[in-house]
């Protein structure tokens, strides 16, 4: 079971989700058919429902209290009428989206953090979008938590961090796994804390915590509580990076495609 504090605060997938969601005034055709792919709380679904008000939802997460958790923020937010009445995205258990190509649009706010194999995870969401279909994800980049991390391997704990990924290594994934003019970008967020007890709740939320591979958990938190209160750290950098991109169209085999140019150069007429 995955340890989500019992008062998760999801102000860091709410933010993300904004930022991601800014992007999509360029989509001309509304998405018929979503998939999400990580529950977050109810920011990254809240935003899209407002936007595609007639979009269909399905969601995934193989983290089953991310799950209860969203789907519980929903139902709190519907009248006695709208509980009648209101379809909710339908919960699946599981990181695996459906190897389709139906769904028009994949969504995934922080949903690589909790996952082993990015490429496979990457090959999957192709996997799930029709051609032509839109990818639009968040993730945390290699200096995420660079001043807790140096604190710690200062203090002689042993942590690594693979699931902490380079923008561009990501960018080149998307490239050579099923996505083409795949767009990354990124921006640094200074978090300040006054206890690292909240510190730690967040980054729990964020599936971050449980992304470091320590080789003493127990050492690491004793350590992080002093350093807050000696006032040794306040401030936390997390690197944030959104990509997206669409799918490529896949050519049956044998198949090659067939460009046509003019006999003679076009010809621009004014008025």
């Amino acid at each position: 079971m995955t340890n989500l504090p019992h008062q998760p605060d999801w102000f860091l997938h709410a933010h993300l989700a904004a930022t991601l969601d800014e992007r999509l005034s360029i989509l001309r055709q509304p998405p018929e058919h979503i998939l999400l792919a990580a529950a977050d709380g109810n920011e990254s679904y809240r935003l899209l429902k407002m936007r595609y008000p007639h979009a269909r939802f399905q969601e995934f997460d193989s983290r089953d209290r991310y799950l209860q958790a969203a789907q519980a923020m929903r139902k709190a937010k519907l009248n006695w009428l709208q509980k009648f009445n209101s379809s909710l995205p339908v919960q699946t258990v599981s990181d695996q989206l459906p190897s389709n190509q139906a769904a028009d649009m994949v969504w995934s706010n922080l949903g690589l953090i909790h996952q082993a194999d990015p490429i496979a995870v990457i090959n999957n969401w192709a996997g799930a979008l029709r051609p032509d279909g839109l990818l639009f994800f968040s993730h945390f980049g290699a200096d995420t938590l660079k001043e807790v991390l140096t604190l710690w391997r200062t203090a002689g704990i042993v942590v690594k961090t693979p699931h902490l990924l380079d923008m561009h290594d990501l960018g080149d994934m998307l490239y050579q796994h099923g996505f083409y003019d795949p767009v990354m970008d990124m921006n640094m967020l200074t978090l300040q804390y006054t206890k690292a007890e909240r510190f730690i709740d967040d980054m729990r939320t964020a599936g971050l915590w449980q992304s470091l591979q320590f080789d003493n958990e127990i050492d690491a938190v004793r350590i992080l509580v002093q350093a807050w209160k000696s006032n040794d750290i306040h401030n936390v950098t997390l690197e944030l990076v959104y990509g997206h991109g669409v799918k490529k169209q896949i050519l049956p085999d044998n198949a090659t495609p067939i460009q046509f140019y003019p006999s003679s150069p076009t010809k621009t007429f004014k008025p």
